[in-house]
């Protein structure tokens, strides 16, 4: 049976374990950092997540949810139309890259720290990767986009151009010029 008290330790240990993974990396961060982070004692911990490929697990899925429900909502309440809501992914992109606390795509960082792609870890970001080419792919067909299959694709690599452009630079403008390749495609295709 899960309490609220333990509901609660369950949450501490996902948001402090994510907020380290993403400012240190998965493999520069242990148990012990997480435990004494989050203040909760390491049996704690290990009831929730029986070790650390458990607790990335969770942290990646976490965060999946998360972040893709940021971007849905941000996107959506910056345009009107599916072509403004295309257009409108790499202004909220850019207000991301543009954050102080900005440091990668996350699940990009983990696919390129954890090599094992059998790793469930590496799998949350690939299904994430297809849960927003899914996205785009359904905005495209609502514009008008012929091939939305193949314009999702293009879209896939100007994103991670663009956050690759933003981590590298530590400049958010990337996901301008994103955007006016983005326009680009849409008036062609």
């Amino acid at each position: 049976m899960v309490t609220s008290e333990s509901s609660a330790a369950r949450q501490q240990i996902l948001e402090t374990a994510s907020q380290l993974f993403y400012q240190k990396g998965i493999q520069n961060v242990g148990i012990n950092e997480v435990v004494a982070t989050s203040g909760v004692a390491k049996r704690t911990l290990y009831r929730h997540f029986p070790s650390k490929d458990d607790l990335i697990l969770e942290v990646m899925q976490y965060r999946a949810k998360q972040w893709l429900s940021w971007f849905e909502d941000a996107v959506t309440s910056k345009g009107g139309t599916a072509k403004e809501r295309l257009l409108a992914t790499f202004d909220v992109l850019q207000e991301w890259y543009a954050n102080p606390d900005f440091r990668g795509c996350p699940f990009i960082n983990a696919v390129l720290e954890i090599a094992d792609a059998s790793h469930p870890a590496h799998q949350v970001s690939v299904r994430l990767r297809e849960t927003i080419r899914t996205y785009i792919m359904q905005l495209a067909t609502e514009t008008g986009v012929r091939d939305p299959a193949s314009f999702s694709q293009q879209y896939l690599l100007l994103i991670g151009g663009a956050s690759l452009m933003a981590t590298i630079e530590e400049n958010p403008i990337g996901a301008q010029y994103a955007r006016k390749v983005l326009s680009v495609l849409i008036d062609a295709i």
